[in-house]
């Protein structure tokens, strides 16, 4: 069950919280509301897939979870980065955390007469694939941008919406799919392309300069994650 819900939290709070509902729920009370109906709504759905008597946790759930961010959203009005950073950090662990009591408390029921996608909700392994490879996606964007800003400065990087986070998103799957796969030797093959910048020699001819696009750390931590999500899923796999 532990996975399911922690498959939903990505879900809710990352994939299906967009740039606008972001920046409503930085100013508004009625933006977490909305954002809290959400990650309810998709926390209810994954959990009824699999256990449907299990709906009152599911309502527990999105409504910790809804409480710990409008605390969030008063408490992070004009912070720095570092302490966005220790707030972004602090709201993770308390969303986990709670997760993870309510299943204790909870006592999940036997998994029985599943539909196919409950079954495959159900599927430990399966869901073990989809959480890494959902990490990959806005969660990364989100944390290495709390975690560059905070340790190296608000010039170290943008605020969250701003500048191109696709070519990461891309460029981390690409990675962890080769790791996954064993094709190591493509991996340079994968990461050097983005690093290119073409440029003009005194008005002649193109040339090609090396050139990160984002900070250094922010680089260097993205591949890394990418790498490690790839081992791990790899060793799950076996």
């Amino acid at each position: 069950m532990i996975y399911v819900i922690v498959f939903a939290h990505l879900l809710g709070d990352y994939l299906f919280q967009w740039k606008e509902l972001a920046m409503w729920k930085a100013r508004s009370p009625w933006g977490v509301a909305a954002h809290g109906g959400i990650v309810t709504l998709t926390t209810l759905v994954c959990i009824v897939l699999v256990a449907p008597s299990w709906w009152p946790y599911a309502l527990l759930i999105g409504g910790i979870h809804t409480s710990i961010d409008l605390a969030r959203s008063r408490l992070s009005a004009g912070a720095d980065p570092r302490r966005e950073l220790a707030l972004y950090l602090l709201d993770q662990a308390l969303h986990l955390g709670s997760i993870a009591l309510i299943v204790a408390w909870g006592n999940p029921p036997a998994l029985v007469g599943l539909t196919s996608v409950g079954r495959a909700l159900a599927d430990p392994r399966i869901l073990i694939y989809a959480i890494g490879y959902l990490l990959l996606l806005n969660p990364s964007w989100v944390a290495l941008r709390f975690i560059v800003r905070g340790v190296w400065g608000a010039d170290a990087a943008p605020h969250l919406g701003l500048g191109e986070h696709h070519g990461a998103m891309a460029e981390r799957i690409l990675i962890t799919t080769l790791v996954l796969t064993g094709q190591f030797a493509l991996l340079p093959w994968v990461m050097i392309p983005r690093r290119l910048v073409p440029y003009r020699v005194q008005g002649m001819g193109v040339g090609v300069l090396v050139q990160p696009q984002t900070h250094w750390a922010e680089t260097l931590l993205s591949v890394v994650l990418a790498l490690a999500v790839g081992l791990v899923l790899r060793i799950v796999r076996g």
